[in-house]
Order: structure tokens, then C-alpha cells, then sequence
């Protein structure tokens, strides 16, 4: 874990060059995985976000838009962009965005706020911030994102471009501005190295202000992909995200990049709520989705109560702290679904149960 961007080192080449030898590392970079994907299935459905969806050409297309638009601002490779978005499919947009370009996404919770975001944007020395302005509720109700977001900009000065998905004010880069570039969509601007540094996730510990975690293109495309294979996804998979998109565990295990590496499709919500929820893997016919233990225990109760009819669910991955036997076992009884238990970290271990093993190994 890095403290400071300057902290990052490298894998030592004689261990790379063993993960090499082995295939486990295939020089391939993110942005790469994307155009592979959409070259071999283009009018497949990559991505639903309420009423919007977009095939694999689409995304693709929409992250090459958002590339330019970020080249148009100033951006080039290396700067690092703190990203702090809800799930929105412009937080995909945006990454795989990044990747062409050769820049490094930091990647935030939409949780996190003034403190724990400006020591992300130090030791990060980030560029750019990637943020919204959302309907807040509760204690946050009143919340000013955008206003958060210039504090932060007049205090820090490598911190030099604002860019808002919905919000405006002085200085502020809407979204939707990056995607007008007049620039045609074509290919990467920046040839990658697989080994480079790809993305910064955060520090899974309870204690103190979150530490960066690097990943490389190399190392981080060998996890997706395992995980992807353990979990048996393919092109026929609908992976519901519930979980923020930008957690390891619904990004990477298997997660959304795990379902765009295999061809299927990766459906938003932006509620955590047991009736919404339903709804939507009634909707679009999802196979798969994560939870945490609490999440999924608030699930069962609410299933108990309405038997929700969930027929195409196939798995239901809990992951982020024990679950217990008891719970454990009422997901076939009540869900209808086989549970997967997921143990991992973002520094790079995952561990899963497998769909082989016997019901009580789960």
C-alpha cells in the first residue's frame, strides 16, 4: 500500500518474468480488454443504467469520446484522476477512458467526503476530479458536492479540473462536454505498457485515513480473468451491481470488468433496497449478483415476507465478513440461488467457493 504516489515500485522483473513465462500475464492493458470484447461482440448488451443501455461497440465508442475529451482538457499519461461515483454508467465510461489515454483513476467511495477526499487528492497528486451532485438524504441531507469540490481545487494546487456527470458552477467541466469532442472514435491514443501502473483502489482496513492500493494492467487483468473462469461467467451472465461499482469486490471478483471480460452484461442500481432490488433481477433476467452479509441478511428477511420470485438468479456472491451458517444456508432455501462465499483483499488475494463444492463448504 502506498502513502505517496512517489512510494509505488515496480514487480521485481525476475518475478514478472516468471508470471510472463507462465501466461499468467498476457500484456494486455484494460482498455485493450474492452476493445478485444466489443471486436468480437459488438452489438451484444454491455451495459444497462436505468432506462439508458449501451452495446460494446457503444461503450467503447463513448470511452474513446470521453478520451479525447480528456486529451481536449489537458490531460495526458501518467495523471492520476481521483473518480468518486455512484452507480452510474459514466463511471465506466470514464475509467476505461483513462486507460486509452495512459492515465491512473484513483478510485473513491460516493460515502467519502471533504477529509478523507483531499488526503486521496495529496498523496495521489491527482489532476482531476470525477464527481456528481446527488439527491442527499438524512444526515447528508443538503450536502454540496460541487461546492466540496472547489474548496478542495483552491487548496490544492495540482488538483486543476473539476468534472461534474450532473452539478455545475464556476470552473466545473460538465460530463457530457468530454463525450462532444469532435474527434472521431478510433483507436487507443496511448499504447500502454501492461506492466505500468493502471489504477489506484483504497485500503480495505477500519483504522485511519484509507491508503492506495497499485494495480497493474498485468497483474489486476490476471484476476478479473480467473475470476471470471471460477465463476463460470460467460456471455449468457446479467450481473446485477449493488455494491459501489468502484469496490474491488463488485468491480474485479469477478465484478463488472469480470462480466465485460467474458461478453455479458452488467446492470446499475443505484438502491440497495430489498423491493427495488427484486425488481430489477425480475426485469432483466439477472443470473448473478453480490452482497455484503448485512445486505444479504436484509435481503432474506425481506424474501421471507414476499417471496419475490427470483427464478433467473443463479448465484448470490456474499463477500466482506463472515456469514453465518444459518444465513447461509437460507439462501437456496429462500432465495432459490446457489450462495458463493467470496474472501479477498484489494492488494490482489481473492479465494471463492466453487460451484462443485458441497453445500457445506458454502
Amino acid at each position: 500500500m502506498m502513502e505517496d504516489i512517489q512510494d509505488w515500485t515496480p514487480w521485481p522483473e525476475d518475478v514478472a518474468s516468471q508470471y510472463r513465462k507462465k501466461g499468467y500475464w498476457q500484456g494486455q492493458c484494460l482498455g485493450e480488454m474492452l476493445a478485444e470484447r466489443a471486436g468480437k461482440t459488438p452489438q451484444r448488451m454491455a451495459l444497462m443504467c436505468g432506462e439508458r443501455h449501451w452495446t460494446y461497440a457503444e461503450l467503447l465508442n463513448d470511452s474513446y469520446r470521453c478520451a479525447h475529451g480528456l486529451l481536449d482538457l489537458g490531460l495526458q499519461a501518467g495523471d492520476r484522476v481521483l473518480v468518486q461515483l455512484p452507480n452510474v454508467a459514466e463511471f465506466f465510461i470514464m475509467s476505461f477512458a483513462l486507460f486509452h489515454l495512459g492515465a491512473i483513476p484513483v478510485f473513491a467511495l460516493p460515502a467519502h467526503r471533504q477529509h478523507e477526499l483531499r488526503h486521496l487528492l495529496q498523496i495521489s497528486e491527482a489532476v482531476a476530479y470525477v464527481g456528481t451532485q446527488t439527491v442527499s438524504t438524512g444526515l447528508d441531507a443538503g450536502f454540496d458536492a460541487v461546492s466540496m469540490a472547489q474548496s478542495l481545487r483552491a487548496d490544492l494546487p495540482n488538483l486543476r479540473h473539476l468534472i461534474f456527470v450532473q452539478g455545475e458552477g464556476a470552473g466545473i467541466v460538465a460530463f457530457a462536454q468530454l463525450l462532444s469532442s469532435e474527434h472521431q472514435p478510433q483507436l487507443p491514443m496511448h499504447q500502454n505498457d501492461a506492466s505500468a501502473l493502471a489504477l489506484l483502489l483504497l485500503s480495505g482496513g477500519s483504522t485511519g485515513l484509507p491508503k492506495l492500493i497499485p494495480r497493474t494492467h498485468d497483474d489486476y487483468l490476471y484476476s478479473v480473468r480467473e475470476s471470471a473462469r471460477i465463476c463460470e461467467l460467460d456471455e449468457s451472465t446479467v450481473y446485477l451491481s449493488v455494491l459501489p461499482v468502484a469496490h474491488n469486490f463488485s468491480l474485479s471478483s469477478p465484478g463488472s470488468f469480470g462480466v465485460f471480460y467474458a461478453g455479458g452484461c452488467v446492470v446499475l442500481s443505484q438502491t440497495q433496497q430489498a423491493d427495488q432490488v427484486f425488481a430489477l433481477i425480475r426485469q432483466h433476467r439477472v443470473n448473478i449478483t453480490a452482497a455484503v452479509p448485512p445486505l444479504a441478511i436484509l435481503w432474506l428477511e425481506a424474501a421471507k415476507k414476499t417471496t419475490p420470485q427470483l427464478d433467473s438468479l443463479q448465484v448470490l456472491q456474499v463477500g466482506g465478513a463472515k456469514f453465518s451458517a444459518m444465513h447461509a444456508q437460507q439462501v437456496l432455501q429462500i432465495l432459490g440461488c446457489r450462495l458463493q462465499q467470496v474472501f479477498g483483499m484489494a492488494e490482489g488475494l481473492v479465494n471463492y467457493t466453487r460451484a462443485s463444492d458441497d453445500e457445506w463448504l458454502t
